[in-house]
């Protein structure tokens, strides 16, 4: 991607949607992007957009990607343990259930870096937000 190209892309996901700060938000129980900066290398930082969804009555979510156009590009996963035994499902005593969803840029064919949108369906409230993947 040309460094022209790229600070559009920055600017434009900068202007549509601020980074929250995450760990506050989590902390209060609130469902929230976890990183909108993704870069998909292989180095084990960043390499997938991840959605901390709380989720205290343990309900059904789903997660999806859509490029600029509006085609939709991915379903988001929940996201495995590293160890590969079960999704990665974090239980607060004080604020009740997470759930992780992820989406791999580089699963399911290499999509372009750019702008992207995702949705996020838990019960009736619905989540959306742009994140970058920066290649």
């Amino acid at each position: 991607m040309k460094a022209k190209n790229l600070t559009l892309y920055l600017l434009a996901a900068l202007a549509l949607s601020p980074v929250a700060a995450y760990c506050a938000a989590s902390a209060l129980g609130q469902s929230i992007a976890l990183n909108k900066l993704v870069t998909p290398n292989g180095d084990g930082k960043n390499d997938t957009f991840i959605f901390r969804c709380h989720n205290p009555r343990d309900s059904d979510v789903e997660g999806r990607v859509y490029d600029l156009s509006g085609r939709e590009v991915a379903s988001m996963r929940l996201k495995q343990r590293s160890s590969g035994t079960g999704a990665s499902v974090t239980v607060d005593n004080n604020s009740g259930i997470f759930y992780d969803l992820e989406w791999n840029p580089n699963s399911g064919g290499r999509n372009p870096g750019g702008v992207y949108v995702y949705q996020v369906r838990l019960e009736t409230k619905i989540f959306k937000g742009t994140l970058v993947v920066i290649r």
